[in-house]
């Protein structure tokens, strides 16, 4: 099931889900108007059915194409779908799926995600405008952790759904084939100077943000530097990926119950490598990485 949270408008709620939106939970969000638009139907909107929601959803927005955040989208087979246009292949068909993950977890998507295509879903780009009549919805394409990924702002609330920008402790996620460091850096520096949001709410464990947004972009973003600080401590002689990714400096720790942690681990980090390369604070020794 969800806690519905009323985000200070009306017919502006948010679907908490388990441990405020713990992976593979999520917090969707609902808009109530003259068209009603849902969010990311999280695995709690699954659990719980659409005669919990108490409306019909007209229209349903994935902020990005991942697993926990298309989990419902199969309730609502008549809604129109809207993804940000670099995701939207993804959602067409499971080839390109799995092409912008750079895995093939179809099993996974289909029968524990419910991943079903679509032939009928509509590009979205940055800047466009949703009218739902009393709210409009403000699409914002924040790439980094996919490549069409999206935050959306609603007014007349002020609030900025920010996906899986998720201010969380655990920082940004960058793992995926279609993902990047750079774009994620821009990303952040975006969402921490757009102007008079009164609330952050994401999907993940931070969900309702109320007060030192700035402040919160901020704590997550530093993330990022600790990533690198460790990367460059730990390459003050050379080192190769397996075993920077073996250092576990993403995760922090190893969890032998994430199987797909070291593929994590190699990618993001791989990233920062080359990223600090070209910023001259390493170098590249065959397959090895030393700081400089």
């Amino acid at each position: 099931m969800f806690e519905r949270v009323s985000l200070g408008g009306e017919g502006l709620s948010v679907l908490l889900g388990t441990k405020n939106g713990k992976y593979p939970s999520g917090n969707s969000v609902l808009v109530e108007d003259d068209l009603t638009l849902m969010v990311d139907p999280s695995t709690n909107v699954v659990a719980a059915g659409v005669d919990a929601l108490g409306c019909r959803v007209d229209t349903v927005v994935n902020s990005h194409a991942h697993e926990d955040h298309f989990a419902g989208n199969f309730l609502f087979p008549e809604a129109s779908l809207l993804l940000h246009e670099a995701d939207a292949p993804a959602m067409v068909s499971l080839e390109a799926l799995l092409a912008a993950y750079g895995t093939d977890w179809a099993k996974l998507m289909v029968e524990q995600f419910n991943y079903q295509p679509r032939s009928d879903v509509r590009a979205v780009t940055d800047g466009e405008v949703l009218d739902l009549g009393r709210h409009r919805v403000h699409f914002l394409h924040m790439p980094g952790h996919t490549a069409g990924h999206l935050c959306l702002r609603f007014e007349p609330e002020g609030v900025v759904f920010t996906g899986d920008l998720d201010l969380t402790r655990f920082g940004p996620y960058y793992g995926d084939a279609n993902a990047s460091l750079e774009d994620t850096i821009a990303s952040l520096a975006r969402l921490r100077e757009l102007p008079d949001v009164r609330a952050f709410v994401s999907f993940h464990e931070a969900a309702i943000v109320r007060e030192d947004l700035r402040g919160a972009v901020d704590r997550y973003a530093a993330v990022l530097e600790e990533r690198d600080d460790a990367l460059l401590a730990f390459c003050s002689e050379p080192r190769t990926l397996a075993e920077i990714a073996d250092r576990c400096i993403v995760y922090r720790k190893r969890y032998e119950s994430i199987p797909w942690q070291a593929g994590v681990e190699a990618v993001m980090m791989g990233r920062h490598a080359e990223r600090l390369v070209r910023l001259g604070a390493m170098r590249s020794e065959g397959d090895r990485f030393v700081a400089v």
